[in-house]
């Protein structure tokens, strides 16, 4: 057995590989650090974990503000008290979300893939990471203009947003994102958003010399397309203007419930583990972009399926085209505000609430849940499922999770294994809350 620590992560993981032949025969999954954010929460004013919760994560803490204020509002509705959110409230909310979205896509292309991907090929290392860094400064720019600040954003509360932006604001959120998609047709695509988006085989990246098209040559030259097959299951809980919930076995849809939606522990023999495994009706399913590409029928990403089925190189290409579905979507929200709406419709005092409630969002790595209980305004149980907890827990070798399956196979060395591990964009600190 060896053991890798991975890095340039949120937080830190360990893998223990087992080996055979020089080949991946298993491998175990840790998550060492504990945070707590769950425990901090009991006993709390339900308001704080509008503060707390976009905490748990740097990258992803507008995702967690966003469940969490929909899991105070479900609560409510527990409770049957009105909570009325308008049109522009419910906008602003999913474009943040979506610019948010953006700026993790930019660092995991640029910071993560093409990096670990040139030094897997043995090519000569990109000089990328200022081009993440710049475009994830663009859409952070824009989302600053509705949340105040990012990360750790709070400008979420029941009833809607306690922004309230006027035409000037909109117009610098519409430069920042026209610089945006200006900046990914010249440095990352090579041709403009409108034809990238009409792609619909893989076949349509070997007409351009671009970032992108080069981290398509280079996981095929790195055999991603025959390697780091998972389950070929999906699953979709957020419902949102870029997805919609659907269980996907292999192409076929079927709906999907939260409640069905648990918990178990890790098997880590090798390393004491604080993440918990996330199931839907006790079985492993894959989320994030590749997800939600298979439950909108993305063409591209269908064509990519049907040849490649669930392999690495499918599940980087689908992250990278959602980044081009996702900025096209922030543009037309932006332009489309109606700025004349409330921007917040106060509720009930929330100390006269008492409830439960379920707060569901598709977060850069799929779907976060939020679970909460409280008594007159005073939270009594906190839960929070996260993405990674779907697609990297650690089982035991007989039902393997998403990324176990994934690294294992008689073609898979230890160096593709810890590339496939990236391709679902790990993050270890929402993992351990």
């Amino acid at each position: 057995m060896t053991r890798e620590l991975i890095d340039q992560i949120e937080g830190e993981a360990s893998i223990f590989f087992d080996m055979k032949e020089e080949k991946v025969d298993f491998a175990t999954i840790a998550f060492p650090h504990f945070r707590g954010m769950e425990s901090i929460l009991e006993g709390k004013p339900a308001m704080d974990a509008l503060v707390i919760t976009p905490r748990v994560c740097g990258i992803c803490g507008h995702a967690h503000l966003m469940a969490s204020a929909r899991a105070l509002e479900a609560a409510y509705a527990d409770a049957n008290e009105a909570v009325t959110l308008t049109p522009k409230a419910e906008a602003i909310r999913e474009l943040t979300l979506i610019l948010e979205m953006i700026q993790n896509h930019f660092k995991w292309i640029y910071l993560v893939i093409m990096p670990e991907l040139a030094r897997l090929t043995g090519s000569e290392a990109p000089l990328t990471p200022l081009k993440g860094a710049f475009a994830a400064s663009l859409a952070t720019k824009a989302l600053a203009g509705f949340a105040g600040q990012w990360p750790h954003s709070s400008y979420m509360l029941p009833g809607g947003v306690t922004c309230d932006i006027t035409h000037l604001e909109r117009i610098k959120a519409e430069g920042h994102i026209d610089e945006l998609i200006s900046f990914f047709e010249k440095e990352s695509l090579g041709t403009t958003l409108d034809e990238f988006l009409t792609f619909e085989s893989c076949r349509d990246f070997n007409a351009y010399d671009s970032d992108i098209s080069r981290i398509e040559s280079g996981l095929i030259q790195a055999n991603m397309h025959q390697i780091g097959f998972a389950s070929d299951q999906f699953i979709v809980l957020g419902d949102h203007a870029f997805t919609h919930p659907a269980k996907v076995l292999k192409t076929r849809q079927y709906p999907v419930h939260e409640k069905h939606v648990s918990t178990v522990a890790s098997y880590s023999p090798s390393q004491k583990s604080y993440a918990r495994n996330a199931q839907y009706k006790g079985k492993y399913f894959e989320t994030g972009p590749f997800s939600r590409a298979m439950s909108t029928n993305v063409p591209l990403i269908k064509n990519m399926h049907r040849r490649f089925k669930d392999s690495a190189y499918s599940r980087v290409m689908a992250r990278v085209f959602e980044t081009g579905i996702l900025l096209e979507r922030a543009k037309e929200m932006v332009g489309s505000l109606t700025l004349s709406d409330d921007s917040l419709i106060v509720p009930r005092d929330i100390r006269k609430i008492s409830g439960k409630g379920v707060g569901i969002v598709e977060a850069p790595r799929g779907p976060l849940i939020h679970r909460v209980e409280m008594r007159e305004g005073i939270i009594m149980d906190y839960e929070i499922i996260t993405p990674t907890q779907w697609n990297i827990g650690s089982s035991i070798k007989e039902d393997p999770t998403p990324a176990q399956l994934a690294m294992m196979g008689k073609n898979t060395s230890k160096q593709e294994a810890l590339f496939i591990f990236r391709t679902f964009d790990v993050c270890s600190v929402c993992t351990t809350h």
